[in-house]
């Protein structure tokens, strides 16, 4: 039952979110057609990732140590055309 619940109000959230939208694109006529019809996959889409990122952000901190970009290694192999 909590699960329904939670499912329906995120249903809801959703569906305001994707109203919302399509009124801004309503007021903005000369917008990009093209970005119209992906709005919907793409605030439902990047909203996942971003509640991915946030979870393994939360973990690395609660984990500690360093956290960063990481190191690439330098291979020299990149050749140079004469001029």
């Amino acid at each position: 039952m909590e699960l329904q619940h939670v499912a329906t109000w995120y249903a809801a959230f959703l569906a305001v979110d994707w109203l919302a939208t399509v009124a801004a694109f309503w007021m903005e006529p000369k917008e990009d057609a093209g970005s119209r019809g992906s709005s919907f996959l793409q605030r439902f889409a990047y909203r996942q990732v971003m509640y991915w990122v946030v979870v393994r952000s939360v973990v690395a901190a609660i984990r500690g140590g360093p956290v960063g970009w990481g190191q690439l290694e330098r291979k020299a192999t990149v050749r140079v055309a004469p001029t």
